[in-house]
């Protein structure tokens, strides 16, 4: 799964940290990362109680062995929902995002959930791109369910900017 001289592994204890410091340097706008309330908890304790909640993929570079990135997802009825990925600075490589979403793909297909889902700013050229070469497809506000229209909302830097946001799906 993981390219050469990296390894995909879940979170081990003593990550959370590193993890934090990971998600709060990713605030550009042109990331890879779906809308991402990762990046917006500044409390190491909120933090660390948003990955307990979910499951946690992370990327480590094995030569310098350090963590390069993660990802969150967790099941949402038939659905798994990735909530982020976020790669470190020196990390920001469409190929490593790519192997983390992978990851996140493979699992939720082992567990026969029906689809992948998550929400982005639909300024956010890059991500809706990145997922959209990946098989994502946009679903219309009009669309979605009132719980996936909630979770668009919610996944909004800003709530006057909820609007904004799209809910993104791949089918597996």
């Amino acid at each position: 799964m993981a390219p050469d001289g990296y390894a995909i592994r879940m979170m081990e204890p003593g990550e959370v940290a590193a993890l934090h410091g990971i998600a709060r340097s990713d605030d550009e706008p042109e990331s890879f990362s779906p809308s991402s309330p990762a990046s917006r908890i500044a409390d190491l304790g909120a933090f660390t109680r948003f990955l307990l909640a979910n499951e946690v993929f992370v990327l480590v570079d094995k030569a310098a062995g350090e963590t390069a990135g993660f990802a969150v997802a967790s099941p949402q009825d038939d659905l798994y929902w990735m909530s982020c990925l976020h790669l470190a600075p020196a990390y920001r490589h469409e190929r490593l995002a790519a192997a983390l979403l992978k990851s996140v793909s493979e699992r939720a297909g082992w567990f026969f959930y029906r689809a992948i889902g998550l929400s982005v700013d639909g300024a956010a050229a890059r991500a809706a791109g990145f997922f959209g070469a990946r098989g994502f497809v946009t679903i219309p506000p009009t669309d979605c369910p009132r719980w996936l229209d909630e979770k668009r909302r919610a996944s909004a830097p800003d709530p006057g900017k909820a609007d904004m946001q799209r809910i993104m799906l791949k089918w597996l």
